[in-house]
């Protein structure tokens, strides 16, 4: 079996883990890890520490893009202006 293959079988069970635990973070995670096999195919083989580098941006980029995203409306406009005081 091939590293890029072994990279898409990774990225496949952290979808199915995201669709298990809904909080986006495996989204990302797998985005990245889609990303390491592509360029592992172009670039024929496993080099460690440019994988590891490659999923470690792609992956803190998507979480971040998706946050970003999906966030609601209502979240963005809330503003920190509460006490727990306050009644």
């Amino acid at each position: 079996m091939e590293m890029f293959q072994i990279s898409i079988i990774v990225g496949i069970v952290l979808l199915i883990l995201e669709m298990f635990t809904i909080t986006y973070i495996f989204l990302g995670m797998s985005i990245g890890s889609f990303v390491v096999a592509g360029v592992q195919f172009l670039f024929d083989g496993l080099s460690f520490n440019r994988d590891l580098m490659i999923f470690a941006v792609v992956s803190s980029v998507a979480i971040l893009l998706i946050r970003k995203i999906f966030m609601k409306h209502s979240d963005q406009n809330k503003m920190i202006e509460d006490d727990v005081n306050q009644y």
